[in-house]
């Protein structure tokens, strides 16, 4: 409580010194009585009562301040005016008055709740003071307007965060001088603001307005207007103030640090459950990658054989048509194991500098014949910024999201879609985990049913659905989750029952130009080089095998890394290339690949993988191989990539 206030307390509020420090003197001088036997305790204390009775003001906190380097001289004797002032503007006070300026103090110390001990603070102030109105002001550091934060008195509702300029007013002169004022008549005083009474519609008489100071740092005034007796303010009137802007600002500084301390502890809760999100994920990605993987091995077998029996038939056979619908389903299984790679935050297969509007325009009109009862709107920014992605992902993303929203307006609705350049700061991405900086935000917005919070929390879940059984596997919006947060982005969801739900999608810009592609050829390209082909799946071998006779190509196969390391160093002058699974026992294509490359530093090498080409892939690519396909791959795709290959020179 302030009757209470200590020199020690009365340096801290000055900031002076910090409170750790003034702990720490307390305890010097709790010590220094302790290490004392009673004579010399009883010595010191006649010492020192000798030395009050001489008139030396310096009391033993504030030298031991002093002593500890903690304060110098001059703010020591800067602090005890202070409470020199204290106590003779606290003896002028009556005896009500001064029980509540304790009772104010009281509540100051019991609550962190800053608008519940502002609202008090100004309670009393009206009591005290009998004035009519007052106000607290605090100062935007930014433009030095005062804003009028807890007014009260008539009309009080419409003068709340008005607006004071800088330097102008009563309130602006206390602000530049940091001097509590006293104002008898404001008709004259030429420094009254009369904007606020015009507002209000209230008309002030006569002011009080103090400094509101947060230690040295002045962030505020109070002020108060009209005594209800009609007399004017007084100098008692004054200190009261002063003592409740004290109180006030001491208010203020609790709940700024609370504040700072809930904010902190919030971040570390949230931390621990991205953490634990995080663990969650990981395990079920591991799954999911694993299956993917080994779905996509199966899928090659069924894609090469396919597309050996398309090269072996003319399209008038019986079987052709069969055969098409087998090689449309194996790419559909694919789509499938994309997505499980997607949602593992691993399946980025392709990325290139891409133009997110084109790619839009292209998914929408791919979906916009299929579901006629749907209207779409589209609003692009020009000049949009350039975006490295996988092209097909992010195309899969903008479908899932789509179809999201077809399913969400059962009788038809309307469909915006949008994209526009943002740049996000460090306060926006605090919270969810991606970089500062510039990104292209595509937002996807229906007007159907929408969902309610619950849903809106587990929406990105694995194998969460809101649809009946057959109509969704769940995977669709939690892989685009993984697809996006794999290109360092961020996706998030807004939406109310009844209200509609907005995807939005944030991917980061790239300063690498889009490069125009051509169409590849559909031709099967043929060569006659030798290739060694390496899988531990003898299925892939075979099938494999089978796909380069038919292109021209000599065949060696190779059921293992140690297998094809032999092969390799009898036969390394005549191999043109290597195809080489990525994953195999006992020696991974990545230490298969470095082994060969110490045999031969000119090796040619295609990477494959039922995985993607994120991760162990991206850094086998690093360290010189060639390129990397896909499994499952058709015969014309392989032909392409031995091409490009063994033609650059």
């Amino acid at each position: 409580m302030i009757l209470k206030q200590l020199l020690g307390e009365i340096m801290t509020h000055m900031g002076f010194v910090t409170s750790q420090q003034l702990d720490e003197a307390l305890e010097r001088q709790r010590t220094l009585f302790e290490e004392k036997t009673l004579p010399e305790q009883l010595q010191r204390a006649r010492l020192i009562s000798e030395a009050r009775l001489a008139a030396d003001t310096t009391p033993l906190l504030g030298q031991i301040l002093v002593d500890m380097e903690f304060a110098t001289k001059e703010q020591l004797e800067e602090a005890l005016s202070e409470q020199e002032k204290m106590v003779e503007a606290y003896k002028s006070l009556k005896s009500e008055k001064v029980a509540a300026a304790v009772e104010i103090g009281s509540i100051v110390n019991s609550t962190l709740n800053l608008a519940e001990v502002l609202g008090l603070v100004m309670r009393y102030v009206n009591r005290v003071t009998n004035s009519m109105a007052s106000s607290l002001m605090l100062l935007d550091e930014r433009t030095g307007e005062l804003v009028l934060s807890v007014p009260t008195g008539p009309k009080a509702a419409k003068l709340t965060d008005m607006r004071i300029p800088a330097s102008e007013g009563i309130a602006g002169w206390v602000v530049e001088h940091g001097q509590p004022v006293l104002v008898p008549d404001v008709k004259k005083d030429e420094r009254f603001y009369k904007e606020v009474d015009r507002v209000s519609r209230f008309k002030t008489k006569s002011i009080v307005c103090v400094p509101l100071k947060a230690k040295t740092k002045l962030i505020g005034v109070l002020e108060v207007m009209n005594k209800v007796d009609g007399t004017s303010f007084t100098e008692e009137d004054v200190v009261l103030m002063s003592i409740f802007a004290y109180q006030a600002a001491m208010a203020i500084e609790n709940a700024r640090l609370y504040s700072e301390l809930k904010e902190r502890l919030e971040g570390e809760i949230q931390l621990q459950k991205k953490l634990s999100e995080s663990d969650k994920f990981r395990a079920l990605g591991l799954m999911a990658s694993g299956v993917a993987h080994d779905f996509n091995n199966l899928l090659m077998g069924i894609q090469g054989n396919t597309s050996l029996m398309l090269l072996d038939i003319d399209s008038s056979h019986p079987h052709h048509e069969r055969l098409k619908n087998i090689e449309q389903s194996v790419q559909t299984g694919a789509e499938l194991t994309r997505q499980l790679l997607g949602f593992t935050r691993g399946g980025k297969y392709e990325i290139k500098p891409t133009d997110l509007m084109e790619l839009m325009e292209k998914t929408s009109r791919m979906f916009a014949p299929t579901k006629k009862e749907i209207r779409i709107f589209t609003k692009y920014q020009k000049g949009i910024w350039s975006v490295k992605v996988d092209q097909a992902q992010i195309e899969q993303v903008l479908l899932n999201l789509y179809v999201n929203a077809w399913q969400a307006m059962p009788s038809g609705g309307d469909l915006y879609l949008q994209t526009q350049n943002v740049t996000l700061d460090k306060k926006f991405v605090r919270a969810i985990d991606i970089k500062p900086g510039k990104y292209v935000k595509m937002s996807v917005i229906d007007n159907g049913v929408g969902m309610d919070e619950t849903t809106q929390k587990r929406i990105f879940d694995p194998f969460f659905t809101t649809k009946e059984m057959g109509r969704g596997t769940g995977l669709g919006l939690a892989s685009a989750y993984g697809i996006i947060k794999n290109h360092g982005g961020y996706i998030n969801v807004l939406s109310e029952k009844g209200e509609g739900t907005t995807f939005s999608i944030y991917l980061p810009v790239t300063k690498e130009k889009i490069v125009e592609e051509k169409k590849p050829s559909e031709k099967l390209l043929k060569g006659k080089e030798m290739v060694l082909l390496v899988d531990d799946e003898d299925m892939i071998l075979e099938v494999g095998k089978e796909m380069l006779a038919k292109m021209g190509y000599e065949v060696l196969t190779a059921g293992s890394g140690k297998k094809a390391l032999e092969i390799y160093r009898k036969k390394k002058g005549q191999i043109g290339i290597v195809i080489l699974d990525m994953i195999m026992p006992e020696m991974g294509g990545g230490e298969t690949y470095d082994r060969m490359k110490k045999i031969n530093p000119g090796i040619k090498a295609l990477l494959s993988s039922g995985y993607s080409i994120n991760g162990q892939a991206t850094e086998i690519l690093k360290r010189g191989c060639n390129a990397f396909i896909q499994k499952p791959f058709s015969v014309n795709t392989l032909s392409l990539k031995l091409r490009e290959i063994l033609d650059k020179k």
